[in-house]
């Protein structure tokens, strides 16, 4: 995928990193508020719901942006789509090649859609 991920598609994929990582990070934090806050007559069922929920974040969050690398971006960029992280506009800052390739492993070959099982890619 090297050839195909040009030195402009990392650049500008670095240039969003924080914000992508920022953006993720406030939706976690107040899905995890309004868990910790929810009225409930268990609060250790509360807790327990709470842990998965960070565990399952801190998954999400390993996925799209731990081992942040120019041989990683590939990867990365299917799982920030996954995510909902990458939008359309992000992507019409891509190269003509890699907005090609990420057309292709979008469409539905096969009729499974990339990303219709998280577990596809993680």
């Amino acid at each position: 995928m090297e050839g195909l991920l040009k030195e402009r598609d990392w650049k500008y994929m670095r240039s969003i990193h924080d914000e992508l990582l920022h953006r993720l990070c406030a939706d976690i934090n107040r899905s995890a508020a309004k868990l910790a806050s929810a009225a409930t007559d268990n609060p250790h069922e509360q807790y327990l719901a709470l842990s998965r929920f960070i565990r399952d974040s801190d998954s999400t969050i390993a996925a799209c942006f731990n081992d942040w690398r120019r041989s990683q971006l590939a990867i990365k960029i299917i799982n920030l789509r996954h995510y909902g992280l990458l939008t359309d506009h992000h992507i019409t800052n891509l190269s003509p090649e890699a907005q090609e390739w990420l057309c292709k492993v979008e469409s539905p070959a096969d009729g499974n859609e990339v990303g219709s099982d998280q577990d596809h890619y993680l």
